[in-house]
């Protein structure tokens, strides 16, 4: 049913209540600050490569699609391009994208015509959470794609109650479709909603023009994209979700608890599931009002997170693309629930919404996450982060675990040498070394490997084919993590691998002492950068200008 769109325009005081929770997710995002994931330097690395030889590769010559999120990686290269600093341009592009999801996300609201109420819890609901704070400067491309999904629904919201309207959408939706994979999953909404207003607009000229601008741009792409790396669908695909467990059969297994939007609801305090769960029961209540940007859009964004059912990075960063919508679609529950009441029940409905509101968004200030990671700063409780703001705004942005690994591939092989390792991300970034990816990501065979089950009799033949093709690469060093969390279970099952194979004892000497937290094997014979050590460090230094923590300043100092 289509609703006129609102005709008055947000008063001063709404206004300035939007900036006040936009100057808070500034806040919490910069306490945050020196947090960078190591898959955003995977994206910086296929852009440096663009740039540097015109091939969007991981190793030159190598034609594997190891990324997810072609638009960003695009956005990277522009910076590498332009000579701006690009780790430090990635961060700013996704806070910059996040503190705009605040009032685009009261916008798309009011648009629904919702009203201005709706439109500030809303918006508090997406301006107070920790995950997408976090993501707006981990430098991948969360933040980005879910603006793009909120001005691609407001807009689309805006031609189906304005005939004459351009179809601009269909523009937007085609940066949606190159910015994620599941992309796909959200077209619900659009054809849901075109379906809804039938009645009032037929299908016509207009619709035949947004096909034209959104689906043969896309046809395109994804043809050139299958001309190239050989698939429709990302290599990273096959290492994340792959092998992973299914829905169903994860929770007949009893491994609910790993279910990521379980985890998302009810590992974040009591304070955030109470706010779900009356907002859920609000909108049950009050289905009627609930308007299908809300509902298809939370829904697609919801069936992925259940498709992939766990991810391996901190604070939910799958949950960020639907929070805009979840938050609409609770929004539009409580003022459901508060127009039902009368009397003095409307006074308990308001209490009762501004309480569930305050414990989420406490919870949210507060709370830690309930997995290790790179770092503490991800995962820690956060009650103390205002009074660090200061100092976290202020400190450089910090590569995690992978520093020590990308420094000892800088000082002891030469550019050309071959490592292999997971987190594969600063180590490639910074050091430009091929990189063969235990993990998968970027080595299809190895993500094979991981993807058969230990009791598979196909387990031996997938192990062989793996490890022939890394040695055929004759990897320099191989890295394997042994902290109990991150890529370390992965690593444990390659480890048994390279022992069971015993290739490994005839040409590599294990070092359990050369990295902190590391199993290293060290090819015998292995003879550093030599004479042009100091060059080699330089450059790689020189390709990441704002890499500034202290590992960085004490090492760069023997060579400058």
């Amino acid at each position: 049913m289509d609703r006129p769109a609102p005709s008055n325009r947000p008063g001063t005081r709404a206004l300035a209540a939007v900036a006040a929770l936009t100057a808070f997710l500034l806040a919490s995002a910069l306490s945050f600050w020196p947090y960078t994931v190591d898959d955003a330097f995977i994206s910086l690395r296929y852009g440096q490569n663009l740039v540097a030889h015109g091939e969007l590769a991981w190793n030159q010559g190598e034609a594997v699609e190891g990324f997810s999120n072609p638009l960003w990686t695009l956005y990277g290269a522009m910076l590498v391009a332009s000579g701006a600093p690009p780790v430090l341009g990635l961060k700013l592009g996704g806070l910059l994208a996040a503190l705009l999801c605040v009032p685009a996300t009261f916008g798309l609201a009011r648009q629904l015509n919702l009203g201005t109420g709706a439109g500030l819890v809303a918006a508090a609901i997406v301006a107070t959470n920790a995950s997408l704070a976090l993501w707006a400067v981990a430098g991948l491309e969360t933040a980005s794609f879910t603006l793009l999904l909120v001005l691609m629904a407001w807009r689309f919201e805006v031609e189906q109650q304005r005939p004459a309207a351009r179809p601009w959408s269909a523009v937007l939706f085609l940066l949606v479709w190159m910015s994620r994979p599941e992309a796909p999953a959200y077209a619900l909404y659009l054809v849901v909603r075109r379906g809804l207003s039938l009645g009032a607009t037929p299908l016509g000229r207009r619709d035949a023009l947004w096909v034209a601008l959104a689906a043969l741009p896309i046809a395109a792409y994804e043809v050139a994209g299958w001309l190239h790396y050989g698939g429709l669908v990302p290599a990273t695909h096959a290492a994340k979700v792959g092998g992973g467990p299914r829905l169903l059969e994860a929770l007949l297994d009893g491994r609910g608890e790993r279910f990521l939007l379980y985890r998302f609801f009810f590992h974040q305090g009591w304070g955030f599931a109470s706010l779900w769960i009356a907002a859920g029961g609000c909108a049950l209540l009050g289905w009627r009002r609930i308007p299908a940007a809300a509902w298809c859009m939370g829904f697609s964004g919801l069936f992925f997170v259940a498709y992939a059912f766990t991810d391996w990075m901190p604070r939910y960063r799958f949950l960020v693309p639907p929070l805009p919508f979840l938050a609409i679609g609770a929004a539009a529950g409580f003022t459901s629930a508060l127009h039902g009441a009368r009397g003095r029940g409307r006074a308990f409905v308001a209490l009762a919404v501004a309480a569930v509101l305050l414990a989420g968004s406490w919870g949210q200030a507060t709370g830690g996450y309930d997995r290790a990671h790179n770092l503490a700063l991800a995962v820690e409780p956060r009650g103390a982060w205002p009074g660090l703001l200061a100092q976290r705004a202020g400190t450089p942005w910090d590569p995690g675990r992978q520093e020590l690994d990308a420094w000892a591939v800088l000082e002891l092989t030469a550019a050309d040498e071959t490592i292999a390792c997971p987190d594969i991300g600063f180590i490639g970034a910074l050091a430009q070394n091929p990189i063969w990816d235990i993990r998968g990501l970027v080595t299809p065979t190895a993500a094979s490997f991981l993807n058969v089950p230990e009791d598979d009799p196909r387990r031996a033949s997938a192990r062989g084919v793996m490890l022939d093709e890394m040695y055929a690469a004759d990897p320099a060093l191989i890295l394997l993590p042994t902290r109990p969390q991150g890529m370390a279970p992965t690593a444990r099952r390659f480890l048994a691998a390279l022992e069971e194979d015993g290739r490994v004892r005839e040409g590599y000497v294990r070092r359990d002492d050369l990295l902190p937290f590391r199993v290293a094997f060290v090819r015998k014979g292995l003879e550093g950068a030599g004479s042009d050590r100091k060059q080699r460090v330089l450059e790689a230094l020189g390709r990441l200008p704002s890499y500034r923590t202290e590992l960085a300043e004490e090492r760069a100092r023997a060579y400058r």
